[in-house]
């Protein structure tokens, strides 16, 4: 009977999980290990769920405990190598990237076609600065899954870093669309066409960013960058306000605000922004607070 019970609770964990209910999932996860404690899936399974909850550090210990249950024969070694690579996502997120490189090593070695693995080695190659061996295992990913939407990204930071802005638009489209769902990629992209002086275009690509993250105040600034070379400054000025209403601490956007109120001659407005760019701690504020009198 008991079995039968962890059984049934496994069945309910998944089918939460595949409908993204994660703490559901877990609840049911957590019920096939009080009766199963050793069931390798659900212990594995549920630190997916974790991870689909920001708890990288539970998802990072349900992991490491599902690769010691995890059968060690060749059978298994394709699943094991996906274990390794979420691991490695785990200690990505948590910025531990020496980790993170030898968990997706290891995923790699274990199965060579795991295209998710050499991207997120590449994204950690990046982040860690080793573009020469980022762009390497980018490819290498897109040379397995042409729909690999992380491995495009990371190709287009490369040539933004480059500074080549407009060879990083077609990467930055490929991963939009290969996966519209992520708010960075629409940023980076209207970076870009901000930096190509295609201001309507960045325009649109934050706003598609702030649609995916109300939240994501950067996306508010540089969409407030962007309307203000359209001569849109009421329209700037609206952004930076909400870029401060998320984040009052600020201080790129108080700056900003401060430059298009003065160029809107509104002096009071400009110094009030700059003393408070300066007290949120951005210094390229200071000489034009030391101006206002």
């Amino acid at each position: 009977m008991a079995c039968d019970k962890s059984d049934d609770y496994f069945k309910k964990g998944k089918a939460a999980f595949d409908q993204g209910d994660y703490k559901l999932a877990i609840a049911n996860f957590d019920s096939v290990l009080a009766l199963k404690p050793n069931h390798a899936e659900a212990v594995a399974t549920r630190a997916s769920a974790l991870y689909n909850t920001n708890d990288y550090v539970g998802a990072l210990v349900g992991y490491t405990r599902g690769i010691e249950l995890w059968p060690k024969d060749q059978q298994n070694e394709i699943t094991l190598a996906r274990i390794y690579a979420d691991r490695a996502d785990c200690y990505s997120a948590l910025e531990k990237y020496e980790e993170a490189m030898e968990d997706y090593s290891m995923a790699i070695a274990k199965d060579e076609t795991l295209a998710r693995a050499y991207a997120g080695r590449g994204t950690t190659y990046y982040v860690s600065g080793n573009p020469e061996k980022a762009k390497i295992d980018f490819e290498k990913a897109l040379s397995i899954d042409q729909t690999m939407a992380e491995a495009y990204y990371g190709l287009g930071n490369l040539k933004f870093d480059m500074k080549d802005f407009s060879g990083a638009i077609p990467d930055y489209d490929k991963a939009i669309a290969a996966n519209p769902s992520v708010s960075d990629y629409f940023m980076d992209r209207g970076d870009s066409y901000y930096m190509t002086e295609e201001y309507s275009k960045a325009v649109e690509d934050f706003t598609s960013a702030i649609e995916l993250d109300p939240t994501f105040a950067k996306a508010y600034v540089f969409r407030g960058d962007a309307r203000d070379e359209l001569g849109q400054s009421n329209e700037a000025i609206e952004d930076y306000l909400k870029a401060l209403e998320i984040n009052p601490t600020y201080g790129l956007a108080y700056y900003n605000l401060g430059v298009t109120k003065q160029g809107l001659k509104d002096k009071s407005g400009a110094c009030d922004a700059f003393k408070k760019a300066v007290a949120a701690g951005y210094k390229n504020a200071e000489p034009f607070a030391a101006d206002c009198k």
